[in-house]
């Protein structure tokens, strides 16, 4: 009975270092997969069995033989891989703890750590299996990725363009010559604004200063369409403008900008525009100092309609597009799932995982809150095998299954001769 106990014995660790070096030569091939977590076996001993009836030695310690190992826990090590840099600004790779979740073509959700995405030819942001990722899309009504709402299907569609902004702001860095002599002939600076109409037409304004003789250090403004076409409320746009003894802006005073409404008769919308001369913080972009009266700088709030020219994506998951209007809008978020115990997902292949009961619900959310991970656009995470470590559980698992192939030929050398004891 002895020798069967240890032929059997030594078969389950046959089996078992069997099971590790299939482990091993999975990571192994993994090596190169996008996403991939390495495992790692682990073995457990059979309970023991009494030997012949006895249940304990005379000191009363228990009398067992062991009945071999078996395969106990294969383990994902979900530890941080290296980061690869490349060419495709939809490459994502996260940075610490969480998956990306996706919808599989048969409609299950999933989680994965490998972020080779692309587009499909319907805009959707799929895995390099056409699974569809999931997050959070641009509403065409705010123009707001909203992340309170249920994830869906990431779409940028190629064509998405942006609509044109009409001009409600405008700012001029000016400086107004304090010697400038008032009956000189007029206006004593003219600095030209372009705005943009609902359309996206643009459209030059010019503003005209002159210099009055009294009362001192006051200067007015008139807003003037050199084209003649555009039609203002009030019909003449003017005002004035008053600087202290050092050269800065008392009228209008902080809360007084001067606006105006602007019809440029071509169809498009009135819109009402107003001339920033002090900021929000109440400091003023003109000055009346005794150096020449100039433009510096000029800004406005407008755009004409543009085409999406560039995505990018920055660490909280946002996928912005850069437009050739100059704009960069938030089109998308893309969703990121942790797990209670990571080590409860089950592989499903193609680099992803399915939760179970002992993963637990997932708890999805956006990047760098709630434990997520932030993300690295424009990069992929590498597998985390190390060659090292697997090379020398390789030599380990071996010299296992050797020695335990050893035993079992002992044990049929000692079997044979017990045969034999009848000859």
């Amino acid at each position: 009975m002895g020798l069967y106990s240890a032929f059997y014995a030594s078969l389950s660790a046959l089996g078992a270092n069997s099971s590790a070096l299939g482990v091993i030569g999975n990571n192994l091939a993994n090596l190169n997969t996008i996403g991939y977590k390495g495992s790692s076996a682990t073995f457990q001993d059979i309970f023991s069995a009494s030997l012949g009836g006895l249940t304990s030695q005379g000191n009363g310690n228990p009398l067992q033989i062991g009945l071999g190992t078996r395969l106990g826990v294969v383990a994902q090590n979900f530890g941080q891989g290296s980061f690869a840099s490349t060419q495709n600004p939809l490459d994502m790779a996260i940075q610490g703890s969480g998956f990306f979740t996706v919808q599989t073509k048969d409609g299950r959700v999933a989680f994965t750590r490998a972020g080779n995405f692309t587009r499909d030819n319907n805009g959707f942001l799929v895995t390099s299996d056409g699974s569809q990722v999931l997050g959070w899309n641009r509403d065409p009504t705010t123009g707001l990725v909203n992340t309170s709402q249920t994830p869906a299907a990431v779409q940028i569609a190629a064509g998405f363009t942006t609509q044109a902004l009409a001009t409600a702001h405008f700012r001029l860095g000016i400086n107004l010559n304090s010697n400038q002599d008032p009956t000189a002939a007029a206006p004593h600076l003219t600095s030209p604004i372009q705005l943009y109409d609902s359309q996206g037409n643009i459209h030059t304004l010019n503003i005209q200063f002159t210099k009055q003789a009294a009362p001192p250090n006051t200067w007015t403004y008139t807003i003037v369409d050199p084209n003649g076409t555009a039609s203002f409320t009030p019909a003449v746009v003017t005002g004035s403008l008053t600087f202290n003894a050092s050269g800065n802006l008392i009228t209008p005073p902080a809360g007084a900008n001067p606006s105006f409404q602007v019809d440029w008769n071509n169809g498009t919308a009135t819109q009402t525009v107003t001339w920033d001369v002090r900021n929000s913080d109440g400091s003023s972009n003109l000055t009346q100092y005794a150096s020449a009266s100039s433009t510096n700088s000029s800004y406005q709030d407008g755009y004409g309609a543009g085409s999406l020219r560039d995505l990018s994506v920055d660490q909280n998951g946002i996928i912005s597009g850069t437009f050739t209007n100059g704009q960069v809008l938030a089109l998308a978020q893309v969703a990121i799932a942790t797990f209670a115990n990571p080590n409860g997902l089950l592989q499903i292949g193609n680099s992803s995982w399915s939760q179970t009961i002992a993963s637990g619900a997932p708890t999805i959310g956006i990047a760098n809150q709630g434990g997520r991970g932030g993300i690295l656009g424009a990069n992929l995470e590498l597998s985390n095998v190390d060659v090292a470590e697997e090379f020398t559980r390789l030599i380990v698992s071996q010299r296992g299954y050797q020695a335990s192939s050893r035993v079992v030929t002992a044990t049929d050398q000692l079997l044979q001769e017990t045969l034999n004891l009848k000859q």
